[in-house]
């Protein structure tokens, strides 16, 4: 994954991949599934630290 990325291009094909309409989504949906890209990208540069923070920001990790 280039480091040019952005995490919401990441988050919103990670949406499509799994059949989620971010057109018409709440805000509340899209701002998670930006946050699943920035975990993303923070697990493919091996930082599985900061991958866990963003997702229990997030409300998407237990």
């Amino acid at each position: 994954m280039s480091e040019q990325t952005d995490h919401r291009v990441v988050g919103r094909e990670l949406a499509a991949l799994s059949g989620v309409d971010l057109s018409r989504a709440t805000p509340a949906t899209v701002r998670t599934w930006d946050a699943r890209g920035l975990a993303l990208r923070a697990l493919a540069r091996g930082d599985m630290d900061e991958a866990v923070k963003v997702m229990t920001h997030a409300g998407g990790a237990k």
